[in-house]
């Protein structure tokens, strides 16, 4: 914004100077008004901007002894009027006027010398008005206390030559609970009770001493109190006692205080006697001051010599040394800690150095807390040597581990070959491809063919195990129609199930679904729920698989009514190798690889596997799977494919 003084004219002027007159005489009103200190500032950073060359713009701040007053718009700025604040010929603050904007470049910057002396005759008025209201201040705040000081004092009485009070003040009152007109012309000894003062006032005993005083116990309304009397003779000129002025103090909560403050003392000292570690106070000069002295003392304090050198009674070659630590506390005034062993005694000790300050800010004292902790720095070392034989350990079993996965994987393909050409060879003569066998023979290759595909499955998932743990497994995912895959599972195991007898349901409520999986892990895992739910159902049993889609899933539920699971059993079901006895590998086989594997593949197709059983009452396993994205999923209405296939005999 760009201004242009147009006019220099005398009317200007005059008028400007008007402003500048209402200024002062307004401010001035303000200043013959008994208004506090921070109503008067107000008023006058309101009333200054008016007297100044652009009044539109014109901000005031005032300062005093940190407090800020402004308007709304000031700012600090480089050029501006300023004018100290000076009270009692120190710098108390300042006043302030400065532009919102820039300004035309007048006398003082955008300012005129006029509008200067104004600031500095408003601060030099007001620098009197501060110092006269301080003054009034400290002159009311001095006959306030004083007359505070009266009423409270223990200066209770006034009295003649013969002991006969004069007059009292409220002090006295409150202490023996009696009214004003029941104290004056009452005897002095009504109250006090100092046979010394009595005699002085009998005039058996000279007054050879400037003030007597006493200490006694009294009951005054059925309450036990300590009283101190004082007593002050106005000896005349013939050394004839004209009068005297007394002092009586009710110190029995002195007296309470002192006694609770011995008796806390007593206790601090117990405690600080009964504390197991070593404390040791100690001056600036590196003596002791006091210290609980314990054991660790290398010698005692001598009776001629109660105040050792620290150095002499605790830790050989610690003190004085070059660095210093306690040294270092009085200098820094920070605590120190440090670890100290002892060439002598070969004893670790814990030293922390704590100052301790006077009412001044200096280090005036050092408490140092030294505790023995040998066995610590044992146990710690001993730890060490146990953690690094540990990790130690530790290193050897995972080579011992990665050895095991090499040998797996080595052995699988060793014993890949020989059962190869065992199970090629034994379903041949199985199928009749190399001639009729008998009953006999039939039965026995049967077997042949039976237990070469366990082992085969056993070796399979022995390579699974070893390949997930290098994480070396890679899932071929593809679009698969997941109705067919449970289609598959139930036929597998179809003569299984005749031949035991067993019912099964199947139900699919939906025509079709697809999902995003791998043709071959997948299967795998409904491949080991229906041999587990075969293989621990007993003849006559059931087994029910149900699948429904649920959201963006597909939820399938295989149940039996076999032997079933106890529920401390269930969390460790999906454990590498683990059976729930040795019983049931007897009775029924299988490697503990089972619901492992499954878990596995299960979850890295992004689904959940969890099982629900009771001992005895069969057991159901929930697996969910998520469907392919972006594809039509059948509601709750569509049609379900229920069927029931029951024991053939």
């Amino acid at each position: 914004m760009v201004w242009i003084i147009t006019s220099d004219e005398k009317l200007d002027v005059l008028r400007k100077r008007e402003r500048e007159l209402e200024c002062i005489y307004s401010i001035s009103d303000l200043f013959d008004l008994h208004v506090p200190v921070k109503s008067l500032l107000k008023g006058i950073m309101q009333r200054m901007p008016p007297a100044f060359l652009y009044p539109e713009l014109a901000e005031s701040c005032i300062v005093l002894d940190g407090e800020v007053y402004r308007t709304d718009g000031f700012e600090e700025r480089k050029q501006s009027l300023s004018s100290d604040i000076i009270v009692h010929g120190t710098k108390r603050g300042s006043l302030r006027v400065a532009y919102r904007e820039e300004c035309p470049l007048n006398d003082v910057g955008p300012f005129l010398k006029d509008e200067q002396r104004l600031l500095d005759v408003i601060t030099s008025r007001l620098c009197k008005v501060i110092e006269r209201k301080y003054v009034e201040e400290a002159l009311l705040d001095s006959e306030k206390r004083y007359k505070l000081i009266f009423d409270v004092s223990p200066l209770g009485i006034f009295m003649d030559q013969k002991g006969t009070i004069s007059h009292c003040n409220r002090s006295f009152l409150n202490i023996f609970g009696v009214p004003k007109k029941d104290v004056v012309g009452a005897e002095i000894f009504d109250y006090v009770n100092d046979d010394r003062l009595h005699q002085l006032f009998a005039g058996y005993l000279e007054s050879s001493s400037p003030f007597y005083e006493n200490e006694y116990s009294a009951r005054i309304s059925g309450r036990e109190v300590y009283l101190k009397s004082y007593y002050v003779p106005l000896i005349s000129k013939d050394n004839v006692i004209d009068g005297g002025i007394g002092l009586i103090a009710d110190i029995t909560s002195y007296k309470n205080s002192e006694e609770e403050l011995q008796n806390q003392k007593e206790l601090l000292t117990s405690t600080f006697n009964a504390l197991q570690d070593l404390i040791v106070v100690v001056d600036k000069e590196l003596k002791i001051v006091t210290s609980n002295w314990k054991s660790d003392m290398i010698c005692h304090p001598e009776v001629d010599n109660p105040h050792p050198l620290m150095c002499d009674c605790f830790a050989h070659n610690l003190m004085p040394c070059d660095p210093c630590p306690v040294k270092d506390v009085f200098s820094t005034g920070s605590m120190k800690e440090f670890e100290h062993v002892d060439p002598v005694d070969r004893k670790v000790r814990d030293f922390r150095i704590f100052p301790v300050y006077d009412t001044k800010g200096d280090v005036m004292m050092a408490v140092s807390h030294i505790r023995d902790i040998t066995e610590r720095k044992e146990t710690e070392d001993a730890l060490k040597r146990s953690t690094f034989e540990l990790e130690r350990a530790y290193e050897e079993l995972k080579s011992l581990d990665q050895l095991k996965d090499e040998f797996l994987s080595n052995l699988r393909h060793e014993l890949n070959t020989p059962l190869t050409s065992i199970k090629g060879f034994s379903e041949l003569l199985y199928d009749g491809t190399l001639g009729p066998l008998n009953d006999g023979q039939m039965d026995a290759i049967e077997r042949v063919v039976t237990k070469s595909g366990k082992l085969q499955n056993l070796i399979d998932s022995l390579l699974f195990v070893s390949t997930n743990q290098n994480g070396n497994i890679r899932y071929n995912f593809e679009q698969i129609e997941f109705s067919s895959v449970l289609t598959n599972i139930v036929n597998i195991f179809f003569d299984t199930i005749k031949e035991k007898n067993m019912h099964i349901h199947i139900n699919i409520d939906f025509d079709s679904c697809f999902i995003e999986g791998d043709r071959t892990y997948l299967p795998q895992v409904f491949l080991n729920l229906m041999d587990n739910a075969v293989k621990f159902t007993s003849q006559h049993g059931t087994i029910k698989l149900s699948a429904v889609i649920e959201k963006k899933e597909v939820h399938v539920t295989l149940e039996d009514t076999g032997i079933g699971i106890s529920e401390r059993d269930i969390p460790n079901l999906f454990q590498k190798f683990y059976q729930i006895d040795s019983s049931s590998t007897r009775n029924y086989g299988g490697n503990g690889l089972g619901l492992y594997i499954s878990k596995v593949i299960v979850e890295n197709h992004n689904g959940n596997i969890w099982v629900e059983s009771e001992k005895g009452t069969g057991t159901k396993v929930h697996v969910r799977v998520p469907l392919k994205q972006n594809q039509f999923s059948a509601s709750s209405s569509s049609p379900s494919v229920s069927c029931e296939r029951p024991l053939l005999r």
